[in-house]
């Protein structure tokens, strides 16, 4: 069974985590620049979602025009 595409909530749960723990005194610098490698993932994943709906949004808004 193929893995489930995580929608956009999830990501942004995700990013918001990583940023709680980027505001830790104790993380390490190697722990930190995993977390933001992830972060500048999640971001590009989130925009691209966000990207998606407006194309939908504007596809569906001229079909009804």
């Amino acid at each position: 069974m193929p893995d489930k595409k995580p929608n956009y909530a999830e990501l942004k749960l995700e990013l918001d985590e990583l940023l709680d723990s980027l505001q830790q005194d104790d993380i390490s610098v190697d722990d930190a620049l995993k977390a933001y490698e992830r972060g500048m993932e999640l971001v590009k994943l989130l925009e691209a979602t966000l990207n998606e709906a407006e194309n939908k949004i504007t596809k569906l808004k001229a079909k009804f025009d």
